[in-house]
């Protein structure tokens, strides 16, 4: 399926497109509220300053995809591989259960009261990104030294202030 397609289809009314390949598609500034894209690949497609709001993204891979300043809010990412560059992108209150963000990058993104338990965060960056309210617990490891983790939930338990 290439982005063409996608978009009709939305535009009509469909919203389960589980398991379809939308590697290097472009679907930048697009709105695809509420879309099922559960286990799909988006790998190298560029969703800079899409809506993807509400959207069930459950293991899908995002491999180098760009996904700067996209509305990520409420979304299901849950077990989903994200080396993508999301800096700026807003996941508040965004379920990323036991999602892979090796090497992600989440600089000045907005993760407020978002899932994070259980994820894999080795070598993501999250210089700026906001924190606050968001559950780490059992999570690896991640840069979060220059994040904003105002009752945050670390990955050992304790809460987070600054």
């Amino acid at each position: 399926m290439d982005a063409e397609e996608l978009l009709r289809r939305y535009a009509n009314g469909d919203r389960d497109f589980t398991r379809v390949d939308l590697s290097n598609a472009n679907l930048s500034r697009t709105d695809l509220r509420g879309i099922n894209l559960s286990r799909a690949y988006l790998d190298g497609a560029n969703l800079m300053d899409a809506n993807l709001s509400g959207a069930c993204l459950v293991g899908t891979h995002f491999e180098a995809t760009e996904m700067i300043n996209t509305d990520l809010r409420q979304a299901n990412l849950s077990n989903s591989h994200l080396s993508a560059d999301l800096s700026g992108a807003n996941l508040s209150g965004a379920d990323l259960n036991r999602a892979d963000l090796y090497s992600a990058s989440l600089e000045n993104a907005l993760l407020i009261g978002a899932d994070l338990s259980y994820a894999k965060l080795e070598a993501a960056i999250f210089d700026g990104a906001n924190l606050s309210y968001a559950n780490l617990t059992g999570s690896t490891d991640g840069h979060v030294n220059d994040a904003i983790l105002d009752r945050t939930i670390m990955w050992d338990g304790s809460i987070g202030n600054n």
